[in-house]
C-alpha cells in the first residue's frame, strides 16, 4: 500500500491485535468462501498425501512442476464429459476419486487443500524448535514456546480458574482500597481489568473506516452471563471441579447474583437511534451536567492520557438511570460481577482449546493469532521469495492496465463516470503478501519484547491478553490501516473502505500458482483472484464507494441505470440455477457473480494481451492435451473444484454470497464468448447460451 501509515510504527501498533475480537470493518469482500471456524480441527493424518506439488515448501526443478501440474490437472478431470454440456464437471467430476488429491481434501475444495498444506507446514515448525531455540529472547521463539506450552497444557480448567482468582485484579482487598482511596467507586472497579473487561459502562476501541483511525466507543451493557446458549452453570462446575457441598453452594449462589444483577444492569441504559460522533472535548462540554463526571471516567479509562481531540462515538441515550444504578449498588456486587466477566472471557478460550478436538491443531492456529507476524519473516523465507512476489506484482499489472482499457470502451457509460471509473481503478492500491518491514526481524522482536512466553499455558494466555489489551487502549486515534487476514490465509479481498486488493502469502503458492507455470495458468489462477478482487470494486455493493474508499455517489443517474440493468440480468441467470431443488439467490451473491464474471474476463484479456497472441495454441504442460488458452479456462474452473457433500452446499447456498462452486464456473463461461470459441461449443449449447450478461 503507498500510505504513508505503513511504516515501522505503524506495524509496532497493529501487530499484536491482528486476529483478535476486535470490531474491525466488516465490509471486506473475500474471493473464497473460507469456513469460519478454524480450519482443519477435524484434519487426520493420512499417509495418502496426493501430489508433491501440495507438499510446501516446493521443492522441484521446473520440469517436474510442469509435469507434476499436468498429472493433478488430469487426475481431477472427467473427460468422458463433454465440455460444451457440463465444464464443471469435466474440470472436477473426478476430485473425490483422483489420488493425486490429498485424501484429507477429497471430501473438500481444492483451497481447502491448499490451506491444509500452508497449516501443517507451520505446525511442523512450531514443533520442531530446539531447546536453544526456545531459550532466545526473540519473537519466534515466543511464539514456540507458547506453542510448545499449549501442547503440554493440562485439559484441567481448574488450573486455569484458580490462576485468574489470585491475579491483583482478583485478590486485591476492596475494604483497604476503600481506606486508602476515599474516591474509589464504580469507575475505578470498572477499569481495573487488564484484560480491557470494562463491563459496567462499556468502552471499547473501535475502528472508523471513514477516518481510518482508532476511536473510542461507549455503549450499553449487554447479556452475557445470563445468556443460557452461553453460559451452562453445570459445565463451569464440572470444569472447574467445584464439588464440595458447601463450595458448590457458594460458587453457584454468587454466579446466580451476578446473572440478577445482569439482569438490572442491562435495564438501565437505551440505545440511541442513531450513534452520535463528537470529540473529547465536545462530549464533555455537551454532557457536563450529566449524573456522571465524564473527565474522570475518560482521566482514568486512559490514565490521564486522553485527549480533547479524539473521536467519541456514543450510542448511549442516557447515562443517568445506568450511573443512578450503579452508585446505589454495594462495591462487591459490582466486583463479583467484573470477575464473572473475566472468568467467562478465558473460558470460552480454554473450552474451545482444551476440548477433544486436535491439540496440535488447536495450539497452531492460537499460536498464529497471537503471534502472526512473529512467523511472518520465516514464512517468507520459505515460501515467497522477491521473485515470486514481482512476478505477481507484474501480473496484477498487465490485470488493471486491461481493465482500464475496457473502461475506456464501455458505450453505456457516459463520459462523466467513465471518468469516475476510471480515477477509482488509477487510485485502487494492490497488496501482495507483505509490507517489506514485516520480513525485519528486528522490528517483530521490538513489537514482541515486553511479551514474556513461560512453560505455564494458562498464565501465558493472561501475558498475551493484557498486551493485547493494553495494545489497544494506546491505539486510539492512530491512523492505521487494520490486519485484515493473516497473510497466511489461502484467500484474498478487497476492502471499500481503502480501495484497497489485497493478495496473501498463502493462495500465492503451489500447485494453485508458481513462478515457474506458464503464463496461461498464472493468469487464470492468481490472476483470475486479482482480477475477481479488483471487480470488488465496482460490483452491486461497492459502486457506491470513490476512488478514496468514502460513500460517495459519482454516477451519473443514466450510467447507474445501464449497471443497474446489466447486474440484475446476472441475478436473473443465477437465480434460475438449482441444486438438489435449491435455488441459488441471485441477489445474495451478486456481488460475487460479478466479480467472478469481470474478473475472469479481464485477466483473460490481461493474458492475451501479454502472451497469449503469441503461445495461445501451444500444449505447455506435458502430457496434457490442450492449448493455453484452453488450460486457461481449465486451470479457472479446477480453482473450484470441491468433493463437499451435497447437504454442506445446500447449507452453503442458503447463506453464502458465494454462489455453490458449480454454479461460480458455469455462470461465469456461461457468459462468455471467447470461452466458446476456444472449446468450439455450438451456440445454443448448454455451455453457450443465447443470452449472455455482461457487465464489464
Amino acid at each position: 500500500m503507498s500510505s504513508a501509515c505503513h511504516g515501522l510504527l505503524a506495524l509496532l501498533i497493529i501487530t499484536l491485535i491482528v486476529d483478535c475480537p476486535w470490531p474491525w470493518p466488516t465490509r471486506v469482500t473475500q474471493a473464497m468462501s473460507i469456513p469460519t471456524e478454524r480450519p482443519g480441527h477435524t484434519e487426520s493424518k493420512l499417509n495418502d498425501t496426493g501430489s508433491a506439488l501440495f507438499q510446501l515448501p516446493t521443492q522441484m526443478d521446473e520440469y517436474a512442476v510442469l509435469e507434476e501440474l499436468g498429472r493433478l490437472t488430469l487426475a481431477s478431470m472427467n473427460q468422458s464429459m463433454d465440455p460444451c454440456e457440463d465444464f464443471y464437471e469435466y474440470a472436477c467430476g473426478n476430485w473425490k476419486q483422483a489420488e493425486l488429491v490429498p485424501a484429507h481434501s477429497r471430501n473438500n475444495s481444492f483451497l481447502n487443500a491448499m490451506q491444509y498444506s500452508v497449516n501443517e507446514m507451520l505446525t511442523q515448525y512450531l514443533k520442531n524448535a530446539t531447546e536453544k531455540e526456545l531459550k532466545l529472547d526473540n519473537a519466534e521463539s515466543k511464539a514456540k514456546t507458547f506453542f510448545a506450552s499449549c501442547m503440554r497444557m493440562s485439559k484441567d480448567m481448574s488450573v486455569g480458574y484458580k490462576l485468574l482468582l489470585e491475579t491483583d485484579e482478583f485478590a486485591f482487598n476492596l475494604n483497604e482500597k476503600q481506606e486508602s482511596n476515599e474516591t474509589f467507586d464504580w469507575i475505578n472497579l470498572n477499569f481495573l481489568s487488564p484484560y480491557g473487561m470494562y463491563a459496567l459502562l462499556p468502552l471499547k476501541i473501535h475502528y472508523d473506516t471513514e477516518s481510518r483511525k482508532f476511536d473510542v466507543l461507549l455503549s450499553t451493557s449487554g447479556k452475557v452471563l445470563g445468556n443460557s446458549d452461553v453460559i451452562d452453570i453445570k459445565n463451569l462446575t464440572r470444569d472447574f471441579k467445584i464439588e464440595g457441598e458447601e463450595e458448590l453452594r457458594q460458587f453457584n449462589g454468587e454466579f446466580q447474583a451476578v446473572i440478577d444483577f445482569e439482569k438490572n444492569l442491562t435495564m438501565h441504559t437505551n440505545r440511541r437511534n442513531q450513534t452520535e460522533e463528537l470529540t473529547l472535548g465536545e462530549f464533555k462540554l455537551k454532557y457536563k451536567d450529566n449524573m456522571l463526571n465524564w473527565t474522570r471516567y475518560f482521566d482514568i479509562a486512559f490514565n490521564g492520557s486522553a485527549k480533547n481531540d479524539w473521536i467519541i462515538q456514543n450510542t448511549i441515550a442516557n447515562v443517568d438511570p445506568l450511573v443512578n444504578f450503579l452508585q446505589k449498588t454495594d462495591l462487591d456486587t459490582l466486583r463479583s460481577y467484573l470477575r464473572w466477566r473475566t472468568i467467562v472471557k478465558f473460558y470460552y478460550i480454554w473450552k474451545y482449546e482444551t476440548s477433544d478436538k486436535s491439540t496440535e491443531n488447536n495450539c497452531r492456529d492460537l499460536t498464529g493469532q497471537y503471534f502472526n507476524y512473529a512467523l511472518l519473516p520465516w514464512f517468507i523465507d520459505n515460501v515467497y521469495d522477491a521473485d515470486r512476489r514481482e512476478d505477481i506484482l507484474q501480473l496484477a499489472k498487465h490485470i488493471k492496465e486491461t481493465f482500464y482499457d475496457f473502461l475506456g470502451k464501455y458505450t453505456w457509460l457516459d463520459d462523466e463516470t467513465r471518468s469516475g471509473a476510471k480515477t477509482k481503478l488509477r487510485a485502487m492500491d494492490i497488496t501482495v503478501g507483505y509490507s517489506d518491514e514485516m520480513r525485519n526481524r528486528d522490528v517483530i522482536n521490538h513489537v514482541y519484547e515486553d511479551v514474556q512466553i513461560g512453560d505455564n499455558w494458562y498464565k501465558n494466555l493472561q501475558v498475551v491478553e493484557k498486551n493485547r489489551a493494553r495494545v489497544r487502549m494506546r491505539s486510539v486515534n492512530k491512523a492505521i490501516i487494520p490486519p485484515l487476514m493473516s497473510t497466511r490465509d489461502v484467500n484474498a479481498y478487497y476492502a471499500d473502505f481503502l480501495n484497497l486488493v489485497f493478495i496473501g502469502i498463502g493462495i500465492s503458492q503451489a500447485p494453485f500458482y508458481h513462478l515457474k507455470y506458464p503464463a496461461s495458468i498464472k493468469f487464470s489462477g492468481i490472476g483470475n483472484i486479482i482480477g475477481h478482487e479488483m471487480a470488488h470494486g465496482f460490483d452491486s455493493y461497492c459502486y457506491q464507494y470513490n476512488y478514496d474508499g468514502k460513500k460517495l455517489n459519482w454516477w451519473t443517474e443514466a450510467s447507474l441505470r445501464n449497471f443497474k440493468e446489466r447486474y440484475r440480468c446476472l441475478e436473473s441467470q443465477y437465480n434460475k440455477y438449482v441444486f438438489h431443488g435449491v435455488l441459488t439467490n441471485g441477489t445474495l451473491t451478486s456481488g460475487d457473480n460479478i466479480a467472478d464474471n469481470v474478473g475472469t474476463r479481464i485477466s483473460y484479456q490481461a493474458y492475451l494481451n501479454s502472451y497469449g497472441k503469441l503461445d495461445g495454441d501451444k500444449k505447455p504442460i506435458p502430457g496434457v492435451n490442450l492449448t493455453n488458452k484452453q488450460l486457461y479456462f481449465l486451470k479457472f474452473a479446477q480453482t473450484w473444484c470441491t468433493g463437499k457433500d451435497d447437504a454442506s452446499k445446500v447449507r452453503r447456498m442458503k447463506t453464502d454470497v458465494h454462489a455453490y462452486e458449480e454454479f461460480r464456473v458455469i455462470g461465469t463461461l456461461q457468459n462468455m464468448p471467447e470461452f466458446s470459441e476456444v472449446y468450439k461449443c455450438k451456440l445454443g449449447s448448454d455451455m453457450n447460451p443465447l443470452k449472455k450478461c455482461v457487465i464489464w
